[in-house]
């Protein structure tokens, strides 16, 4: 049987399967290049591809056709995912150097390695006698540090860690490429390790989506091989679900492609699509729902509500979104970094075509809520009483025993910007008209 060209779930490991971040890969590799041997931080939410990128930029063959070659630089891959609240920087340092130990070619060097590692005590004047040794054999080390926020907010690691840290990257050819979520400075456990100068020798790398001839190219070299094609309709359908998210092209172009080799007809084939699909997406939306932030959520539901009015134009604009949530239009641009919203012709959609109709079923109460209502009243009532006050009328009041009890608390902080209230109640009662 034909294997499916496409993967999903585990990170990208082999690179000619790795598609698309020309620019990003291009910028990493130019900053580890020049005299000054700079790091970076790629920036980007669940599923993106951090990892895949990473995986990508430590293969020898890629690090070598950019000029990097191991002959002279040292790449070192670490995941921190398996990091807990008990690790310190020397327990760190140990991990670090340990991995170095395995991937470098340079005996000497090793050497050293083995014997720092032996010594019952590692502290940042060792580390920088050992480093000076590799500079002296014109070695570089470029550690590629996944899921770096494991640290930024452990308490065992305080200012003294940076400090030590970007003394070391400064003086001696060692260089950070980390991945995160978010930028590092927003991940930091305390002000003091956040107003730290070690943040301010990175460049911010964000992945978003992929651009449609990233995906064309996907798509395409993975059949190329096959002896299958999407049909335009097919194409049509992949792109409605997945956007240009590549997490979810894969997804989809894999689940497409399985429903080729089960030899179902076209409609058939666009209904397991369809629904294997939808399975799949929302674990992962509920993640980027969790990882919102308030205004953030406010402007998704919004874009899901304004997406779902009759009659209207696919997507919005910022002045529509400023008409409902006159804080909204930052995060705009939040959320595009992100990848949860796309843009074209100046007007923006949630990336996938799930995730609205998600977010509506999220937020529209079930009878058991409903009545429940009072009960969830009497806890909150303060909150509701500042809200509805200032507006003059009972609407919001009649809107909350309809909306879900975990979100009513979001629909209250929507509601507390007085000069869209009007606009909000229209929207809100709009949807709740169409799920009665």
């Amino acid at each position: 049987m034909r294997s499916n060209p496409f993967t999903y779930g585990n990170p990208i490991s082999d690179p000619r399967r790795f598609y698309g971040r020309t620019r990003e890969v291009e910028q990493i590799f130019s900053r580890l290049r020049n005299e000054e041997f700079e790091s970076s931080s790629v920036v980007g939410d669940h599923r993106i591809g951090k990892t895949s990128l990473l995986n990508y930029l430590a293969d020898p063959g890629v690090r070598a056709a950019n000029g990097l070659g191991p002959e002279r630089y040292n790449f070192i891959y670490v995941d921190l995912q398996m990091v807990d609240d008990t690790m310190g920087p020397e327990k760190l340092w140990r991990r670090l150097l340990s991995l170095m130990r395995r991937q470098c070619t340079d005996q000497d060097i090793v050497k050293l390695l083995v014997a720092l590692l032996r010594s019952e005590r590692l502290d940042t004047f060792d580390l920088d006698e050992f480093f000076q040794e590799v500079d002296d054999k014109d070695q570089h080390v470029v550690f590629l540090v996944d899921e770096f926020e494991r640290i930024t907010a452990n308490p065992n690691f305080g200012p003294d860690f940076y400090y030590g840290f970007r003394s070391l990257m400064i003086h001696h050819h060692v260089a950070l490429v980390t991945s995160s979520r978010l930028e590092l400075v927003e991940l930091c456990h305390s002000d003091a390790v956040k107003s730290s100068p070690f943040f301010n020798i990175f460049a911010n790398i964000n992945l978003r989506l992929f651009s449609p001839a990233d995906c064309q190219l996907m798509i395409s070299r993975s059949l190329s091989d096959t002896g299958t094609q999407f049909s335009e309709q097919e194409m049509g359908q992949v792109l409605d679900l997945a956007g240009l998210h590549p997490y979810f092209l894969q997804a989809a172009a894999w689940m497409l492609f399985e429903s080729h080799r089960m030899g179902l007809d076209m409609a058939a084939r666009m209904n397991f699509l369809g629904e294997q699909f939808r399975t799949e997406a929302v674990p992962h939306l509920v993640d980027y729902w969790d990882n919102s932030g308030d205004s953030e959520k406010i402007v998704l539901t919004a874009a899901a509500l304004l997406g779902s009015a009759p009659g209207a134009a696919p997507g919005f604009t910022l002045e529509e979104i400023r008409r409902v949530f006159s804080r909204g239009e930052p995060c705009v641009e939040h959320l595009m970094k992100r990848g949860l919203l796309m843009s074209a012709s100046a007007r923006y959609r949630l990336f996938s075509s799930v995730f609205g109709p998600w977010i509506i079923s999220q937020i529209s109460a079930e009878l058991a809520e409903e009545q429940s209502y009072q009960e969830w009243l009497a806890e909150n009532n303060r909150s509701v009483e500042r809200v509805t006050g200032k507006q003059q009328g009972g609407a919001l009041r009649d809107i909350l025993p309809k909306i879900g009890t975990r979100y009513r608390k979001l629909i209250i902080t929507w509601a507390s910007d007085p000069q869209t209230f009007s606009a909000m109640v229209g929207l809100l009662n709009n949807l709740l008209a169409m799920v009665k």
